[in-house]
């Protein structure tokens, strides 16, 4: 019943690479930061404040309250560049490059230079090719195309009971595809939806959330947000093959020890009418960007 993987086409082996390094990347970009945070405020404990030493804790610590910012206080959204931290990076970066002539007669730490600028590009490629889903674009997918009738899709709710989308025939619904709980992002973004509670109750409309992930997360969502919702499992990412919302990889090397999956879903919304025809997507091709609530309603109120 599960079986959609005739829908999936394995992307090629370079394209599966791309993924495992960006895996690989998102975990040791940030620990890196933190060790060259660490390692410029030892230095100014023990050696005096420079300016040397000063730039390198900012282009450090800016990487690192940014990672950990968005997982202390997750956000839905973030503009593409992220001025404010790009500026003190690359700030700290400029200002590192000067220290020699502007302070003279202070040693000087090769290490120090080296860092700023293994961080500088780092924040870079974090920015223009980790922050993308490379290939993603939702013209070329004709399977959720606004107009369309939404197929068939087959889930397992918390108890692991099946799921289909026949249940939600007949009442508007938002679907809400996100990769899990690990993700700063689409928890904000989930948060962001259940406070419109109200609204979204005013206009009868579902409210269905999926995601790839154990059904233990899933289960926690659901207990810490008890209204009308619904979080259900797409098993073995059948349903993201099925619409061509699929990843390989996708999940941060290392986070399998907390018994996420390295494959899953990519963030999508879908919103039908209660004939089930799709009168709206969004496909982001950027993981910090997630479309506002607000457009969802204007959406529902336009077309139901």
């Amino acid at each position: 019943m599960y079986k959609f993987s005739e829908y999936y086409i394995r992307p090629e082996p370079l394209y599966l690479m791309n993924s495992l390094l960006k895996s690989i990347f998102i975990v040791l970009f940030p620990a890196f930061a933190v060790f060259a945070m660490i390692d410029s405020f030892w230095y100014v404990l023990n050696t005096g404040i420079t300016l040397l030493h000063i730039t390198h804790l900012l282009t450090a610590a800016s990487i690192v309250f940014f990672f950990s910012r968005i997982y202390i206080k997750p956000i839905p959204r973030t503009d593409s560049v992220l001025k404010p931290y790009t500026f003190s990076i690359f700030l700290g970066c400029l200002l590192a490059s000067l220290a020699l002539s502007l302070e003279e007669g202070v040693v000087f730490r090769l290490s120090c230079t080296i860092f700023n600028i293994i961080l500088t590009l780092g924040w870079i490629i974090y920015l223009v090719w980790y922050s993308y889903f490379q290939k993603r674009n939702p013209d070329h997918n004709d399977i959720l195309k606004v107009g369309k009738t939404l197929p068939l899709l087959t889930f397992e709710n918390s108890k692991k009971e099946i799921v289909t989308t026949e249940r939600f025939a007949g009442t508007p619904s938002i679907f809400m595809f996100y990769r899990g709980n690990w993700c700063p992002f689409c928890m904000a973004q989930i948060k962001e939806i259940i406070n419109q509670h109200e609204e979204l109750t005013k206009r009868n409309i579902n409210t269905i959330f999926i995601s790839s992930q154990p059904h233990g997360f899933s289960k926690k969502l659901a207990k810490k947000y008890p209204l009308d919702f619904q979080f259900l499992v797409d098993i073995n990412c059948n349903v993201a093959k099925q619409l061509n919302i699929f990843t390989e990889y996708g999940l941060p090397f290392g986070f399998q020890i907390f018994g996420f999956k390295s494959d899953m879903i990519l963030p999508t919304v879908v919103i039908t009418d209660s004939n089930e025809k799709i009168i709206y997507t969004n496909e982001t091709d950027q993981y910090r960007s997630r479309p506002e609530p607000s457009i969802l309603l204007k959406i529902i109120d336009e077309n139901v």
